[in-house]
């Protein structure tokens, strides 16, 4: 059995962390794209969005392969992955793109089963 890393197991936390932060101010998802200061998380509420920089690099590598792994994006451009978010599962739809060469990525909140409230 493979161990998760320090730095995975904490990545994996942060970006749990960063998406119950959205959800909690109402987000729909976040977005994360690469800028010259680090890794920009901007929280996206239909066309408006606010955000913060992650800027250290290794955290920010970290979290962007926590994402790449639990939607399985290996091969593809889109995905999904179940997260516990403030104590509910929810299900992350996940794109990724190519913006100025780098990757970035959109996650939404996707309706739960058995929560037909989001």
């Amino acid at each position: 059995m493979v161990k998760a890393s320090d730095g995975q197991v904490w990545a994996a936390a942060k970006l749990t962390e960063i998406l119950e932060s959205a959800a909690d101010s109402g987000a729909d998802g976040i977005d994360l794209e690469w800028v010259p200061e680090g890794l920009e998380c901007c929280y996206i509420s239909g066309n408006t969005g606010v955000g913060s920089i992650i800027t250290d690099a290794v955290v920010a590598e970290n979290i962007i392969d926590a994402i790449v792994t639990r939607a399985r994006l290996r091969n593809k451009s889109s995905g999904t992955m179940s997260l516990r978010i403030a104590g509910q599962d929810r299900e992350i739809q996940v794109e990724e793109w190519d913006s100025f060469g780098e990757s970035a990525f959109r996650l939404r909140f996707c309706p739960s089963k058995g929560n037909p409230s989001r």
